[in-house]
């Protein structure tokens, strides 16, 4: 209801379960590292690569993957516009380096062309180079854009083209790692860019915070009061909410 509230069109697809995947399709290398990888970290790889498989065999010419917690700022769509213009300058030449190229520069994408990943929504990153563009964001705050390497965490929301839709599949076939630390790994050898502060957040809802996360537990339960996106100044789930919830759950949900 939130993405429609705010004119934004999903599609949905359903998740994956780990605990009902056959061995037999399980990652040829999971579980051969240092650390046991659970069912429900097993299920959300699955789940990211059938998402991945859906934007190869659609032909799309790119697609946006988001979470189902994910949330974001009910200005969202002037700030993917202000990220747009900084994204068509700015370029990453895969491992080494940050390419600057100028304005004038015909690209076929809004975002420009010459990038496989747009992390718009993550939970750690590198620092951003101190010459990175940077745009402005609600309340002051300031979103700085620059090509990253690794060293990416949380998968809250990416977007991939034609041809890195492709390589991105190929790279999650066979894994050992959490799902976003193997995208991570994929950012070391292709064009990968980042947003930070996140434009697409992971909203934690009011009440027992055992249900913040279906891959991770909440250490010692809790309850929340008051649900929460971090980072986030003007949540649409929030606004969404306040507009439509149940009365008494106001400002509280």
């Amino acid at each position: 209801m939130t993405a429609t509230v705010n004119d934004i069109e999903l599609e949905w697809m359903d998740a994956v379960k780990g605990s009902e995947m056959n061995k037999k399709a399980w990652p040829a290398h999971w579980n051969t590292g240092k650390v046991n990888r659970t069912l429900a970290e097993l299920g959300n790889w699955r789940s990211h690569l059938n998402a991945v498989r859906r934007v190869v065999e659609s032909g799309c010419s790119s697609a946006l993957i988001i979470e189902d917690d994910a949330d974001w700022d009910i200005a969202l769509k002037s700030q993917l516009q202000n990220f747009a213009n900084r994204t068509r300058t700015l370029s990453n030449n895969g491992r080494n380096e940050s390419l600057w190229i100028t304005s004038e520069t015909a690209t076929h994408s809004a975002y420009g062309d010459d990038w496989d990943l747009l992390y718009l929504g993550s939970c750690a990153n590198p620092p951003a180079p101190d010459n990175s563009p940077t745009f402005p964001g609600e309340a002051g705050q300031a979103h700085w854009v620059f090509p990253v390497h690794g060293g990416m965490s949380c998968l809250y929301g990416y977007a991939i083209n034609a041809r890195s839709a492709r390589t991105l599949m190929g790279w999650l076939l066979d894994v050992r790692d959490p799902t976003d630390f193997a995208v991570s790994s994929y950012c070391g050898h292709f064009r990968c860019i980042a947003v930070w502060p996140e434009l697409i957040g992971t909203h934690k809802p009011a009440g027992p915070q055992t249900k913040d996360s279906s891959i991770q537990s909440a250490d010692g339960g809790g309850f929340r009061e008051k649900g929460v996106t971090r980072n986030i100044v003007h949540s649409a789930i929030l606004d969404m909410l306040a507009r439509f919830g149940p009365t008494e759950l106001n400002g509280s949900v």
